[in-house]
């Protein structure tokens, strides 16, 4: 009796590990300049304008953070 086997190559699965850490990294890569905009674009703002939308200047870190990231 004669049969046969079908497998992947090992390089498949070590491919697709790799695409699978590049885009946790790109993903990551593109949060944090999210973040670094956000903060940046907060600190811009006077210190009226950040009363105005409930924010002060040591809370901007973290309301980017929750911005971007979530809870």
């Amino acid at each position: 009796m004669a049969y046969s086997t079908l497998s992947a190559p090992v390089s498949a699965g070590l491919f697709t590990r790799f695409l699978s850490v590049a885009s946790g990294l790109y993903r990551n890569w593109q949060r944090r300049r999210e973040y670094r905009q956000t903060v940046h674009a907060l600190r811009a703002l006077s210190a009226r304008d950040l009363a105005d939308i409930g924010l002060s200047r040591c809370a901007i870190p973290g309301a980017a953070r929750e911005h971007v990231y979530g809870k």
